[in-house]
């Protein structure tokens, strides 16, 4: 009986190191389209969003509104940088930086910027300009302002989305 053992162990042992050797035989190095040896790649963007720092209540009458300015990533395991976020006026004029050096975004994470409710120097044709740059794959960050703001016993509120307005991919 130990003798049978010893030949079905042999025998599967043997088995064994012909599969090997046929595997190793037929394997291939990858082609260099199947390699990459750069980083991730990655593409800059810039979002245009529309803001109103007043609004008319008539031709000559104006309420003063409060701006947020959110920046949402809304990709779950992607984050993103942002490497600059403008305010302009009604005439195009940039009226301020609000973030002039680059920082990461996490996923699911959202970085908001505040223009009071007393600055009115934006204007009904106020906006912002973000830019901001991830992997190829992310999905786009939602970028969008929020304007309130109260006359009277009046409130008023309502946002505005961005809009993606150059990508270099």
């Amino acid at each position: 009986m130990r003798r049978y053992q010893k030949n079905i162990v042999s025998q599967y042992f043997l088995a064994g190191v012909l599969t090997l050797a046929a595997f190793a035989l037929h394997s291939e190095e990858p082609r260099a389209d199947q390699v990459s040896t750069t980083t991730k790649p990655e593409r800059s963007c810039t979002d245009y969003v529309p803001a109103y720092s007043h609004i008319y209540l008539s031709k000559d009458q104006t309420t003063s509104l409060g701006i947020t300015l959110s920046i949402r990533n809304v990709d779950s395991t992607k984050k993103i940088s942002v490497s600059r976020v403008e305010y302009y006026d009604t005439h195009g004029v940039l009226t301020d930086v609000l973030a002039d050096k680059s920082f990461t975004l996490g996923p699911m994470a959202t970085v908001s910027y505040v223009i009071d409710q007393q600055d009115m120097r934006g204007g009904v044709g106020a906006n912002f300009i973000v830019r901001w740059s991830g992997d190829k794959q992310i999905h786009p960050p939602i970028t969008e302002a929020v304007m309130v703001g109260s006359s009277g016993t009046k409130g008023y509120s309502f946002s505005s989305r961005g809009e993606n307005i150059a990508c270099d991919d």
